[in-house]
């Protein structure tokens, strides 16, 4: 396997972001959350009590700490990434469909080619 075909399918911190910025996007951990993706931070329901009460709060998550966390990543119903097991490593690679990376030479010319 060519590490450098293959580098620019694994999803990045700047994925995610850009992911949260457009919206739409959450992503399911290993553990069974749900984290709804932001434009700088992801964030996860859970249950707390506060002042005794038992209410819902949105914990905000850094993604540079749950990014090895998370297992797939859905935007308004179409798979975008998948963790896929390689060898003894796990990486998120995006599927192909749903998001597209812009290259650094579209970003600069603002052009985006269609096959």
């Amino acid at each position: 396997m060519n590490k450098f075909v293959d580098g620019n399918l694994t999803v990045t911190i700047q994925d995610l972001k850009k992911l949260g910025r457009e919206g739409g996007a959450s992503a399911y951990l290993d553990n069974g959350d749900m984290m709804v993706l932001k434009a700088k931070y992801g964030t996860i329901r859970k249950r707390a009590f506060i002042g005794g009460k038992a209410t819902v709060v949105d914990l905000k998550v850094d993604y540079k700490n749950i990014l090895p966390k998370i297992k797939l990543i859905n935007r308004n119903g179409i798979l975008v990434a998948k963790r896929f097991r390689l060898g003894s490593s796990n990486l998120l690679k995006l599927t192909g469909s749903g998001y597209n990376r812009l290259s650094r030479k579209e970003r600069k010319n603002g052009t985006i080619q269609k096959l």
